[in-house]
């Protein structure tokens, strides 16, 4: 039985396709990153290195924790990244993430408030024991702030501000709070940080037991319409916003009959064109779902700062 995450479950969402070609097919494509999830993941281990050189009682000032991303960003850039905006230029989205740090860096200094008890976190869940259903993410950074009340820091580096009810409905964080509640025996309370570093703003939810039982129960249906789909072959290409960013679109048959032809051939089962009959969606319905998929786009691409682990 396979160990999903929220990225998985979010990818099934978004285009059931994308979920075949990436984690049952594992079709091979050639290396392509956006510009947007390249930055997350710079801004990222920028932030890693930050705490886990506090946690080791060193403070790096801001100039040291620019130096340290740029040469990242030196080092780490291929041809393989591509920009999809157009009238975005890589020197612009540097200084966006160069600006997230340092906004962050000067409202949190000195980086004190409880205890880091780890940062890009591997924490796992036994959903279902009695069907081996096991969930994993990576917590951005846990925090211990005694008394038995923790909390779960999450960076966001997307344009997009969520609302309240938004942060207050969302799935990654609350699944990483019922493993927290798991692995640690003195868990009274659980604050859900959301850090979205482009605005400067931190957003803050809570889940009360029963909303976690409601939860569980959501994600134990998803997963079944998942393992249905696996086992009947269905998985219809969902044509929106978000094609602009997959890395599968060369491979896609709802964008590239041929190709899709190509990669069955080399997938393994074997039926990849079968399986996206009626790909296209109606024109109505993606207009009306194009907010949101722009929105779980940003996710995704947040959720991509760190390689693939899953």
């Amino acid at each position: 039985m396979p160990t999903y995450s929220n990225s998985r479950l979010n990818t099934y969402e978004n285009c059931p396709m994308q979920f075949r070609l990436r984690y049952i097919d594992q079709v091979e494509v050639p290396p392509r990153e956006s510009i947007e999830a390249f930055l997350g993941k710079r801004v990222h281990e920028s932030l890693e290195r930050l705490y886990l050189n506090v946690g080791q009682g060193y403070r790096p000032s801001l100039q040291e924790l620019l130096e340290h991303f740029r040469e990242s960003w030196q080092k780490e850039w291929t041809d393989a990244v591509h920009v999809v905006r157009s009238g975005e230029t890589i020197a612009g989205y540097r200084l966006i993430a160069e600006r997230c740090l340092s906004a962050y860096y000067r409202k949190h200094e000195p980086f004190d408030r409880g205890r880091t008890l780890g940062v890009e976190l591997l924490v796992t869940y036994t959903l279902d024991p009695e069907r081996d259903l096991q969930l994993q993410g990576y917590v951005d950074r846990l925090v211990d702030l005694g008394g038995g009340h923790f909390e779960i820091h999450d960076y966001k580096t997307s344009r997009r501000l969520p609302t309240q009810s938004s942060v207050d409905r969302d799935r990654q964080l609350a699944l990483y709070q019922m493993a927290v509640q798991r692995q640690f025996n003195d868990v009274r309370s659980v604050r859900l940080v959301w850090h979205y570093l482009a605005h400067d703003r931190m957003l803050v939810s809570t889940r009360t037991p029963e909303q976690l039982r409601e939860l569980r129960e959501q994600v134990l249906t998803l997963i079944g319409v998942i393992q249905h789909a696996t086992e009947t072959n269905t998985f219809p290409a969902r044509v929106s916003p978000l094609c602009s960013w997959c890395e599968f679109q060369p491979v896609c048959p709802a964008w590239n009959p041929q190709g899709a032809v190509d990669a069955a051939v080399n997938a393994s089962p074997p039926a990849l064109v079968a399986a996206a009959a009626g790909a296209h969606a109606p024109v109505d319905e993606l207009q009306r779902l194009e907010r949101e998929q722009e929105a779980h786009r940003e996710q995704n691409e947040d959720e991509q700062h760190r390689p693939p682990r899953q």
